[in-house]
């Protein structure tokens, strides 16, 4: 793959040169011609016009190869290390003198599949992902699914929280609605979406403070591990169709999961209406090392009159 060459400094490459790139292929072309440069400098202007021109850039095949073919990335996980190990074969396959350097190390996991079914009253295959970092389950698990509660005293928190023993506890609140921003504001009346987001800000603030006298979400998630839950369900929308973010997981003995926004919503709806939903959950996922390393790779291009230079 070419690239430009400097005249007389050294141009240090990393993967995020190739990730950084990603997000101005996918620019109109009208707005790349319509940009007012920010510099005269040659060298980075030789960049630019090498990334934005579609002959000669070679960024969505970089961006296939690692976002389809390794996937996520998570720090400690197989993904990490392919990506790793993919950057610096494809760097080196450039002619370009290439390094890995660690930086650290971090907690290692990885995680095969996940299945999450809902059993009851009906049944049905949940959209779901594993939390990261979080554990397995050995197997299938199945149990109630339960909301939380209002409390009006950490007393009346203490006296519910045996009865999570076995059970899936929703903790997140349920969105009003699941369709993204842009269909309200296309189809919908005037100022529906502003009422939804009023709607979806009130539920928050009441979410906030159901949680704050309990210590948070992070400190309940552990307390109900340490009161024998099955699980943790959550979810956390992005406002887009079927996106949603994926966090870390605060329990190391049960598994956390998220569920896209329908269908925490279908969980939250039966568990609030007392309609017996159960759930069935197995997750492949295991801690693998406690020091697994953490790279950065690292390719130079020496330039001809200042080589040691950057």
């Amino acid at each position: 793959m070419p690239f430009p060459r400097p005249n007389r400094t050294t141009l240090p490459l990393t993967l995020g040169l190739a990730l950084a790139t990603v997000a101005a292929v996918t620019m109109a072309p009208t707005s790349a011609a319509a940009q007012d440069f920010p510099t005269d400098d040659a060298v980075i202007r030789q960049l630019w016009a090498e990334g934005m021109d579609p002959q000669a850039s070679h960024i969505e095949a970089l961006a296939q190869a690692l976002l389809d073919s390794i996937g996520p990335r998570l720090a400690g996980s197989p993904g990490y290390q392919r990506a790793v190990d993919w950057a610096e074969a494809t760097v080196a396959g450039w002619g370009v003198e290439v390094e890995r350097e660690q930086y650290g190390t971090w907690v290692g996991w990885e995680s095969d599949f996940i299945h999450a079914d809902l059993t009851a009253p009906r049944r049905r295959t949940l959209e779901a992902h594993t939390l990261a970092w979080s554990p397995g389950t050995d197997g299938p698990v199945e149990g109630d699914v339960i909301a939380l509660p209002e409390f009006d005293s950490p007393d009346a928190f203490e006296a519910w929280l045996p009865s999570v023993a076995g059970r899936f506890v929703l903790l997140s609140p349920a969105e009003p609605t699941c369709r993204a921003p842009e269909s309200w504001t296309t189809y919908g009346q005037d100022g529906a979406w502003d009422r939804i987001q009023a709607q979806r800000q009130q539920i928050a603030i009441d979410w906030n403070q159901r949680l704050l006298p309990l210590g948070g979400q992070v400190r309940l998630a552990q307390a109900l591990e340490a009161a024998g839950a099955a699980g943790i369900v959550t979810s956390r929308w992005s406002e887009g169709w079927g996106v949603n973010k994926i966090f870390s997981a605060a329990t190391r003995d049960i598994p956390s999961i998220d569920v896209s926004c329908e269908d925490f919503g279908l969980l939250s709806r039966l568990a609030e209406a007392d309609q017996g939903p159960r759930l069935r959950l197995d997750i492949a996922a295991r801690f693998t090392d406690d020091d697994a390393p953490m790279y950065n790779v690292i390719g130079r291009i020496p330039g001809t009159e200042l080589p040691n230079e950057y």
